[in-house]
């Protein structure tokens, strides 16, 4: 008789890989051995070390062999030790912690796969998130060397709006801060080309930065100016201090760029190289294509942006923030926080790497000054200016704003900005704000995007390579604008603006689609009188659409969400309801014409007007005066409140005509010549 071979593996750093953090090796399935319904693999926490927070679709299991540690499951913790054996739920957020310093932890992972209860807890999870009563939206500062391109407003500042809107029609307190970047080298460089001061140029573009955001519908509680503001001045200096008086920022000798013939240090704007990290062409400080942050010093190929000369190094004396100390902290925070993949990659990437020492004064009198004895004509680098900058703006609402929202935990805040910023967002002014007060609660959800490109290369303020917002807004209606920007705009990839790709989206979508279908839902309400009816039978046919408007409330609310925010979906789902609506409607109109199918026709007409009740609340984030256009001709006036189920307009109401040009401007004469 044939033996069976004898199968044996055991723990082997030989076979190890790097997983949550910590070292694993799989054990099943293992080749050659019979396949096995679950998965297994050892897991080895190093000493002091934490199997990083996460969670799985899968049941899970740790079997604890060796060592002690702390098991965290969702909101519950306990020591465990030799013998324990933990079970996680499908979707149970834990974390592994060894609470040795000096042995390892060893336990065993099995995990088995149960769908149906999976999409349980998942449907339980996501139905159990509670939201903040108050909520901070903030939209990183533009910088005052230019007006608004269609690149900037499809991004940040209009995804923002959207959101704050959307908060408050749920009922939620929301306060939507942005502000200009004065300081920026940028606003220093334009207006040498200006032959401005940059106290003028900031004036002259912050203002002009306003009044687009005002012709955009873009309603922020306080755009902050930091040239006068009453707080941003003296609160980031402050900051600055008290980080020096702890020593989490250090003065040091290090070689800094200097251009002999212009006689000044480079930074930022005044310097243009290679990124050391990607290659790619970069100004100084920070990579706009990789998004990662360098010293100008370590530009490759450098030259000066003023006479194209080659700087030379040069020792200089300058302020660091190191980030490395708050390396463990700052994982801990990203584990928690919402934000998309790309932005936790440079995250991961950087941590990986090793976070580095980020110089935060410069050599120039453009700035706020260095608040330290003998540093006086050195500036605060801008970037770290910003995160008191968010803390200043935040009091400039209230006394209490600051409190109530940067340290209640009834609050959270919600921060807009491009992926290129977003090295400063995720890691410079968490760490900024570990160190200045361990009691601000620090952003929940990180909302990017990308660069969005103008006829095929990237929007450029300084090469006035752009389409500028307020030419569009003189082109379209603003909920036109705002609903076709929101349609392709730059979410998870580049994507690619022009004219033509506007008015074909405005065409097929909104006057083919939207204007024909409420023209003929008019059309029909004036054959009644313009009074809905109350409801009557019901057919098969008339739950399901009643149940598709349910479940299309459903998927616009997941769009509008911060964890989940996308303006390209609900511009689609939007475009649904409508599409749904009419082709029901279309099908319905025959009940009419049926001997004593009177009442089903009742109810046809009644889930119709519903359908467009639906689509002006659904659309009110993102088209506030489409939405109140339609909602006063259906007879409702005031500020929107989100449905959470559709609600039917009673029978007998009175709406006004339907039957208009809702669209129609978007193809006047200049615009359709384009």
């Amino acid at each position: 008789m044939r033996k069976a071979p004898l199968h044996i593996q055991g723990v082997d750093p030989e076979k190890f890989y790097r997983a949550y953090g910590i070292q694993c090796q799989q054990v099943y399935p293992w080749e050659g051995v019979s396949e096995t319904p679950f998965f297994t693999a050892w897991g080895v926490v190093p000493p002091g070390g934490t199997a990083r927070a996460h969670k799985h679709q899968e049941h899970e299991s740790f079997v604890i062999v060796q060592g002690r540690g702390r098991m965290r499951v969702d909101d519950q913790s306990r020591e465990v030790g030799p013998g324990d054996v933990i079970l996680m739920e499908p979707f149970a957020e834990h974390e592994l912690t060894n609470l040795s310093q000096s042995d390892e932890l060893l336990f065993l992972d099995l995990c088995w796969e149960d769908m149906e209860q999976a999409v349980r807890r998942n449907r339980a999870a996501l139905a159990s998130d509670e939201q903040a009563a108050r909520v901070l939206v903030t939209a990183t500062p533009p910088t005052p060397n230019g007006d608004l391109h269609v690149g900037h407003l499809s991004g940040p500042y209009l995804g923002a709006d959207i959101f704050t809107r959307y908060c408050r029609q749920r009922g939620r307190e929301a306060a939507y801060l942005s502000g200009a970047d004065d300081h920026q080298s940028y606003t220093e460089t334009k207006g040498a080309v200006l032959g401005q001061t940059p106290r003028q140029v900031a004036d002259r573009f912050g203002d002009a930065i306003v009044e687009t955001l005002r012709q955009a519908d873009i309603e922020i509680s306080h755009f902050a100016r930091p040239l006068t503001s009453t707080h941003h001045r003296a609160l980031t200096a402050e900051v600055f201090a008290r980080l020096v008086d702890r020593g989490a920022i250090v003065k040091r000798q290090a070689p800094t760029l200097y251009c002999v013939p212009c006689e000044r240090f480079l930074f930022e704007a005044h310097v243009v190289g290679s990124c050391p990290h990607c290659g790619a062409s970069s100004n100084g400080n920070a990579c706009e294509a990789c998004g990662r942050p360098n010293d100008s010093a370590e530009l490759h190929d450098p030259s000066c942006k003023r006479c194209g000369g080659e700087p030379e190094l040069r020792p200089q004396e300058r302020f660091f923030f190191p980030l490395a100390p708050f390396a463990e902290r700052l994982e801990r925070y990203w584990d928690g926080v919402q934000m998309g993949a790309h932005l936790r990659s440079l995250c991961d990437v950087m941590l990986s790497d090793g976070l580095p020492d980020i110089a935060v004064s410069q050599q120039s009198d453009w700035g706020i000054p260095v608040p330290v004895e003998g540093f006086e004509d050195q500036a605060i680098y801008v970037w770290f200016e910003m995160a008191p900058g968010y803390l200043a703006a935040t009091r400039e609402l209230g006394e209490q704003a600051e409190d109530a929202f940067w340290r209640s935990a009834e609050a959270e805040v919600v921060q807009f900005f491009g992926f290129d910023n977003g090295y400063f967002h995720a890691v410079l002014f968490p760490a900024i704000f570990m160190a200045f007060d361990d009691s601000l609660r620090l952003p929940t959800t990180f909302v990017t995007n990308e660069f969005y490109r103008y006829e095929g290369e990237k929007f450029s303020t300084s090469r006035n390579h752009a389409m500028w917002a307020r030419e569009l807004l003189a082109e379209v209606p603003v909920d036109v604008a705002r609903y076709c920007l929101a349609f392709d705009g730059p979410e998870r990839e580049q994507s690619n603006f022009t004219l033509a790709g506007l008015r074909e989206t405005a065409r097929r979508e909104l006057m083919d689609g939207w204007e024909r279908w409420l023209r003929s839902l008019g059309r029909k309400l004036a054959q009644v009188e313009g009074v809905v009816p109350s409801t009557g039978g019901w057919t098969a046919e008339q739950q399901s659409f009643f149940q598709s408007l349910i479940d299309l409330s459903a998927d616009a609310a997941e769009a509008y969400e911060a964890a989940s925010f996308s303006p390209q979906r609900a511009a689609r789902v939007l475009s649904e309801v409508v599409r749904e609506a009419h082709r029901f409607g279309s099908g319905q109109e025959h009940w009419r014409a049926l001997p004593g199918r009177y009442e089903e026709w009742r109810t046809a007409l009644a889930l119709e007007v519903l359908a467009a009740k639906t689509l002006a609340l659904l659309a009110a984030p993102l088209m506030p005066r489409f939405s109140a256009r339609l909602l006063s001709a259906l007879g409702r006036e005031g500020s929107p409140v989100w449905d959470e189920i559709p609600r039917f307009l009673p029978g007998g109401s009175s709406v006004g005509s339907l039957d208009v040009a809702w669209f129609s401007p978007v193809a006047t004469p200049r615009f359709a010549a384009v």
